[in-house]
């Protein structure tokens, strides 16, 4: 785990590289239709290990330009040495930026993507204003997240299941992650451009989902996902809840689900869309 300077837990590299390639085919149909061309100046806000930056930059090719920035040190580092093995390398950069404080002078970018951040977010105003500073006239934003309280992990029982998720919700309700995590934002993106003045503003639901055979990087994707639930919940359910729960993602239990061929994994991703005045 890496542990940034203020304070915040990130993810580790290996989870965001294991939830990058799950998801790298939708990824790429996203990044089609988010409308960033070529010759675009593309910022990639909280870029993370710049996995997405990569992808904006086939878009923008050959004389756009994609600049990715996150608080992090160690991502960042990690971003500029795997920067070599980018096709598009000469038009990537990477550097440290705040999102409440982005580096840039206004009316910079042509675009500003904003990536799997705003769950963590605690002053949406405050960063949302910040990316509407730096765009140009009717320059795109592009806010992409998800909503936990759609998921799908076929074939447990479904009862078992809406006691997890119910019990997960509750959990997260009682007890506020620390730093803050909205596990529901992707409802409310839409809704929080229209507030801070946003133009044309439009959002595309995404499902993803996944079928057997799985990948070792999709297998531990959606374990994660499995934990990330059981550890919320477990205060509100059952022993045996919890055993069972446990057991359908437990590669020695006969009860492990992720290898039948009737696995089914869906949740759904939001792409909130719009312009700056």
């Amino acid at each position: 785990m890496f542990v940034s300077q203020r304070g915040l837990e990130l993810t580790s590299v290996q989870w965001l590289l294991d939830h990058h390639k799950a998801k790298e085919k939708e990824r790429r149909q996203m990044v089609a239709d988010f409308g960033v061309k070529r010759g675009d100046i593309v910022l990639d806000l909280a870029c993370g290990p710049g996995l997405w930056s990569s992808l904006l930059a086939e878009k923008v090719a050959p004389s756009g330009l994609v600049i990715g920035t996150d608080f992090s040190p160690d991502l960042v580092r990690y971003a500029k040495e795997n920067l070599e093995k980018e096709p598009h390398k000469d038009i990537i950069e990477f550097m440290e930026g705040d999102l409440y404080l982005i580096p840039f002078r206004d009316d910079t970018f042509d675009a500003v993507f904003f990536g799997n951040t705003l769950s963590y977010v605690e002053d949406v105003q405050k960063a949302l204003q910040e990316q509407k500073r730096v765009l140009k006239k009717g320059g795109r934003l592009v806010v992409k997240d998800f909503d936990g309280a759609i998921i799908i992990f076929h074939p447990i029982d479904v009862y078992l299941q809406l006691e997890v998720l119910t019990a997960a919700a509750n959990g997260l309700e009682r007890n506020p992650p620390q730093p803050h995590f909205d596990n529901f934002v992707g409802r409310k993106m839409h809704g929080l451009l229209l507030k801070e003045g946003f133009k044309d503003v439009s959002t595309t639901t995404y499902a993803i989902s996944k079928t057997a055979p799985l990948s070792p990087e999709t297998k531990r994707y959606i374990t994660g996902n499995a934990e990330f639930y059981l550890k919320n919940a477990a205060p509100y359910l059952s022993k045996e809840q919890v055993w069972q729960w446990r057991a359908h993602f437990d590669p020695t239990s006969d009860q492990y689900i992720l290898d039948l061929d009737e696995f089914y994994f869906c949740m759904v991703e939001m792409v909130t869309t719009a312009r700056a005045q």
